[in-house]
């Protein structure tokens, strides 16, 4: 290698090695300068050279605060007061400002960046002056300038008018004074900004936008409308519709609004015309009837139709009151309209869909008894019902408790296993009636309950029972048609009929002493429910249970009374099919039948006795009915002691009453072989020797004996 090529790459060597140390030099130093401003930045004269960006932003926000202490003096009408710059918001953009200050000297490329580093030590830096940008919030300048306004200004009186207590109440209009803010907000910015001064405002007379001549315009309308009565007279007879000048008042609408014409606006309030109207409408027109339907004495159903009337027409009546009212007439003539509709209409009544009698059943009972009254009471309840298509009907829910104070009287109700008498008892039999309508009608069964008794008053399985509140009998009306709920009853029976569609299907049927009989008065059409029904044989036959003996003190000395008889119980399944056109439907019911415990009452002497004697057990303490387990000497439910007499001899039983000699026939005194003979004229009877039979006697008469009688 030559020399010069030697020196050549000493040279290069040594510049490489120059740039590499130069350029680590500034990358050291780019590190350790990183978080702080380069070169000379001063913003309004206050340098930031140097310092980190939190520093910066504190000297900033100092300057901020410094400048936002410039005092403004504002007078209004020369009366001065004074506020401060930050009273209305005043900042620095000190965030762009900082942003601006770090950037310096950082712009660039890196080589550029790092040859102005290299000329720093001989070359004076560019000076970076920053000029601040300073804001207030216009917002407080506004809301400042209306306290100014609110304080040094009277505002103008704007004339209207008000309806206070049926008379006028004008407020006529005045002038007022008020600040001349059309460049206050921009003189206060600028003060604010500019670190401070003086912002003169006046205030300046300012005219209402109404007059005193519109307010005295709209007043005379309204004396006007108020000043006196306003007849109206029927040309066609004496009747006459006076609305006096205090009840236009009362009822008058009033709105008033200087920006239309004209700028009052009355009105009548149209209740007041209505009451008016129909207080006198009879007198001048023909009323609307009402369409409804009747049940004759055939049950034939019968729609009696609507008709329009006649009347006032109360819309017309209302216009021309207030024309009347508004003008110097006040008389005017009454306006009557033809077609006014009534309130149930004949298509109303036809859409009810009540054709004919459906189902009818009728039970039968003696007469005049508690429940009979019971029975007719509530059937005056359920008369008339009326249950929609879709809708289910409730007897207990319709008819409600069965109170004293509603009517009803004490009767027998079946209550465990026994008839007692509670309020209200013996409706099941209505239960019945009603129920068999449901059945026999062909409406769907919602809930119903038989007794636990059989009576052979009621139809067997096919029956119901009810009581308050929780046994009940429901149903639905699951036809396209109302059906209508009609009662009627005599001295001796009940009877239930249910009108409505099947279609002219009419079942009539009834149920007494025994026996039953189902009618079809009308087969109907193709589409009638045909309701048949079977009752099974008797199955599961139980025998009653014990008869059940109690005391009753108020019976009389040895008298027994047979309360409920025995009788068996047993099972039966109720089919009902129902068929519609091509459509069958089968329901079945089960029905258990409870055996019937007999119950008989008797003295408590004689239940002693009968007791004693063994052919009784002791009485419980708890009984299952009234008087039950009162024994001899026990005091009965009223408080007063039972003293049974004593028998006149010994060894002598009390004579039982007829209705308990086939109960206990061990306790009937044993008969003798024969009885003795009296013998006429005094004559003793004839006794036996010792150890010697007594021949039988016959039928020939024997002069001085009578024949014997054979006990």
């Amino acid at each position: 290698m030559s020399r010069t090529s030697r020196l050549l790459l000493i040279a290069l060597i040594c510049t490489t090695a120059l740039i590499m140390a130069g350029l680590g030099s500034y990358a050291v130093w780019s590190r350790s300068n990183q978080g702080v401003v380069l070169g000379s930045v001063t913003v309004s004269g206050v340098s930031l050279e140097g310092l980190e960006r939190s520093e910066a932003e504190a000297v900033l926000s100092e300057m901020e605060s410094r400048q936002g202490q410039a005092v403004i003096e504002i007078v209004v009408n020369g009366e001065p007061s004074t506020v401060t710059a930050s009273e209305f918001g005043y900042s620095l953009n000190i965030g762009e400002l900082v942003d601006r200050a770090m950037r310096n000297e950082r712009e660039g490329s890196f080589v550029t960046r790092w040859r102005r580093w290299l000329r720093s030590p001989w070359d004076d830096p560019v000076p970076l002056v920053l000029v601040p940008t300073a804001t207030i919030n216009q917002a407080l300048v506004e809301d400042f300038v209306r306290d100014l306004d609110q304080q040094h200004g009277t505002r103008p009186i704007e004339g209207t008018l008000e309806f206070v207590n049926g008379r006028p109440a004008p407020t006529y209009p005045s002038p007022g004074w008020l600040l001349d803010s059309s460049e206050a907000d921009v003189e206060i910015r600028a003060a604010a900004l500019n670190g401070g001064g003086t912002v003169r405002l006046n205030t300046v007379l300012v005219e209402p936008d109404t007059d005193i001549e519109q307010i005295t315009a709209a007043v005379e309308v309204v004396e006007q409308w108020i000043s006196a009565p306003v007849v109206l007279k029927d040309p066609d007879s004496e009747a006459e519709l006076v609305f006096t000048a205090q009840e236009i008042a009362d009822a008058t609408i009033f709105s008033f609004d200087l920006n239309r014409s004209p700028s009052v606006r009355l009105g009548i309030d149209r209740r007041l015309v209505t009451r008016k109207v129909s207080a006198i409408n009879d007198q001048v027109g023909t009323p609307p009837v009402n369409a409804y339907y009747e049940i004759d004495e055939n049950d034939q159903v019968i729609i009696h139709p609507s008709e329009t009337g006649i009347g006032i027409d109360a819309d017309a009546v209302g216009a021309l009151l207030e024309t009347l009212a508004g003008g110097s007439e006040r008389q005017g003539v009454l306006t009557k309209v033809a077609g006014t509709q009534p309130h149930v209409t004949t298509e109303d009544i036809e859409n009810l869909g009540i054709r004919h009698l459906v189902s009818q059943y009728t039970t039968y009972h003696d007469c005049c008894a508690p429940r009979v009254a019971n029975i007719q009471l509530f059937a005056d309840r359920v008369n008339d019902a009326l249950v929609p298509p879709g809708e289910t009907f409730s007897l207990n829910r319709h008819v409600g408790e069965r109170t004293e104070e509603d009517g009803f009287l004490e009767a027998g109700t079946l209550l465990r296993g026994e008839l007692i008498d509670t309020v209200g008892g013996g409706v099941s039999q209505f239960a019945t009636t009603f129920y068999n309508a449901v059945f026999w009608g062909g409406y769907e069964d919602i809930t119903h309950k038989t007794h636990s008794f059989h009576f052979s008053r009621y139809p067997e399985g096919i029956e119901a029972t009810i009581n308050w509140p929780e046994v009940d009998l429901v149903f639905r009306n699951d036809s396209p048609s109302h059906v209508l709920i009609r009662t009627e009853y005599t001295d001796t029976s009940i009877t239930v009929k249910f009108f409505g569609d099947n279609d002219g299907r009419i079942v009539i049927g009834r149920w007494r002493d025994g026996e039953g009989r189902l009618r079809i008065v009308a087969q109907g059409g193709p589409q009638a429910r045909v309701v048949s029904a079977m009752i099974s044989e008797r199955t599961d036959e139980r025998e009653p249970p014990e008869p059940l003996y109690r005391a009753n003190p108020e019976l009389a000395p040895g008298e027994a009374e047979e309360l409920q008889t025995a009788r068996v119980g047993w099972t039966v399944r109720v089919t009902r099919t129902v068929k519609q056109g091509e459509e069958t439907s089968n329901r079945i019911w089960t029905v258990r039948y409870i055996p019937r415990q007999e119950i008989v009452e008797m003295h408590p002497c004689l239940m002693a006795y009968l007791t004693e004697a063994g052919v009784l057990a002791p009485p419980e303490d708890e009984g299952t009915g009234p008087g039950a387990g009162a024994g001899a000497g026990e005091a009965p439910a009223d408080g007063e002691e039972v003293v049974c007499p004593e028998p006149e001899e010994e060894d002598v039983a009390p004579v039982l009453p007829e209705e308990l000699t086939d109960r206990f026939p061990e306790l009937l005194p044993e008969e003798e072989g024969q009885l003795p003979i009296e013998e006429e004229n005094g004559q003793g009877p004839i006794e036996e020797e010792e150890g010697q039979e007594q021949a039988p006697v016959d039928d020939t008469e024997q002069e001085g004996q009578s024949s014997p009688s054979q006990g």
